[in-house]
């Protein structure tokens, strides 16, 4: 089966490049212009099921997605974007000036640390694991389309990829595409696209990064 993993469209605060993490930030004019171009690089997928994150700015991109798709958006709490806790709002500056014992223990040992009054990487693995069991569950070995957030995906796709992916940091784009061949009986995954944009016009972008 494949996995089409799609980030949502740009929103106000990815060109303030803040993070948004729980925080619903709707689509501004582009974010919406970015979903319709992906809905049409989507239309002829064939795919059991679309999943979306609960939050706005996925499931208006989910429901653009899925207009063009035929299909009905289940929308899996398991998708939401990482919680940021007190760092949502913020840009990456404003977080090192604020909280920056925080911040210092999260560039040391990301793995390890939390953001302050957030979500820590060990829950969002174990998310991840979970939204990915449910999926298999709902296709029964079908294509399926999940739209979610950039740090999520990033969690999914190391899932999936059961860590093969390479060793750099992925920052997942907005509106973007990225496909992964997963083969249910031995649990591994093969990547076949990553971060596909080419479906895009030149849209004004923000400064992106992971955790949008």
């Amino acid at each position: 089966m494949k996995f089409y993993l799609l980030r949502h469209g740009q929103t106000k605060w990815n060109i303030e490049g803040k993070i948004q993490g729980k925080t619903d930030v709707l689509l501004n004019e582009d974010g919406m212009e970015q979903a319709g171009f992906l809905a049409k690089a989507m239309e002829h997928c064939e795919a059991r099921a679309l999943f979306s994150s609960p939050l706005l700015r996925a499931k208006q991109t989910a429901e653009i997605v899925a207009g063009k798709m035929g299909l009905p958006v289940t929308v899996l709490p398991e998708l939401k974007e990482v919680d940021f806790g007190l760092w949502e709002g913020c840009t990456w500056k404003e977080i090192e000036e604020k909280y920056p014992d925080d911040y210092r223990r999260w560039e040391m040992n990301p793995a390890a640390a939390a953001p302050t009054g957030g979500e820590s990487r060990l829950s969002c693995r174990a998310r991840s694991r979970s939204a990915v069991e449910r999926v298999l569950r709902d296709t029964e070995g079908g294509n399926a389309v999940i739209v979610a957030h950039g740090g999520i995906l990033v969690y999914l796709i190391d899932y999936l990829l059961r860590n093969q992916k390479e060793k750099r940091e992925i920052i997942v784009r907005n509106a973007s595409i990225t496909v992964i061949d997963y083969e249910k009986d031995t649990g591994l995954g093969t990547l076949l696209e990553l971060n596909r944009t080419s479906h895009l016009p030149a849209i004004r972008s923000g400064k992106t990064n992971k955790y949008c």
